[in-house]
């Protein structure tokens, strides 16, 4: 039995209409014509108002690859969303230079920058 496709719904309308909004400012991303491009652009905006619309925009426009593509980046602005609401994000800034080695080590690690942190500094947060 096939599956049955991706449909955005209402809960996740404001996610997929903030990503697919991202994607499109950069310029290129459904198709490499301009005026494809255009036309795309046009289309969403009359349908990122409901969640049936943007779905049927999404299968005219979108191709397999980029459908993966918004409904991982939904599926994890869902789980940031509930993360947000047990255990609320800090924001810190970094320098360059800092960023960068948390980065590489946490991809060598293949963990995120903030379970890094969490992993190598617990023994040290807890001896204080």
């Amino acid at each position: 039995m096939a599956r049955e496709r991706y449909r955005i719904t209402p809960e996740d309308l404001r996610y997929a209409v903030r990503y697919l909004s991202r994607k499109l400012q950069d310029g290129y991303w459904v198709s490499d014509d301009v005026s494809t491009e255009s036309k795309a652009e046009r289309a969403f905006e009359k349908g990122r108002r409901d969640a049936v619309t943007l779905t049927a925009w999404g299968e005219e426009w979108l191709s397999s690859a980029q459908w993966t593509q918004l409904k991982n980046a939904v599926r994890a602005a869902r789980r940031r969303r509930a993360n947000l609401s047990r255990d609320p994000t800090k924001h810190v800034t970094l320098s360059h230079r800092a960023w960068l080695i948390l980065h590489d080590l946490a991809e060598r690690d293949g963990v995120t920058l903030s379970q890094f942190i969490e992993k190598r500094l617990h023994k040290a947060w807890l001896k204080l």
